[in-house]
């Protein structure tokens, strides 16, 4: 089934509007100002979910788990690296 968009579209122009958009802008609008404002609960909420990522990641930077060296088997210009395709094809299973 082939269908021209052209003719799709202008029978879409053509067409009356749906009944039930009469007014939709308006109905939305007083909606939007009938909302409550957003509870007490839902702000703490996130006042504590803040507090509690804030001194995670104090603690984990004040209390490192091991000490921390640069990998130097990894250099791009040196000497191969370990881990390259070509070297892990090679090994034996």
């Amino acid at each position: 089934m082939s269908s021209n968009i052209d003719n799709a579209l202008a029978r879409i122009a053509g067409a009356e509007t749906h009944p039930g958009l009469a007014g939709l802008e308006d109905r939305v609008m007083s909606a939007i100002e009938g909302r409550p404002p957003s509870s007490g609960l839902a702000v703490g909420a996130t006042l504590s979910a803040a507090a509690f990522a804030l001194v995670l990641g104090i603690v984990s930077n004040a209390v490192p788990s091991a000490e921390a060296r640069a990998a130097s088997t990894l250099a791009p210009f040196g000497a191969p690296s370990p881990l390259a395709p070509s070297s892990l094809l090679l090994e034996p299973r």
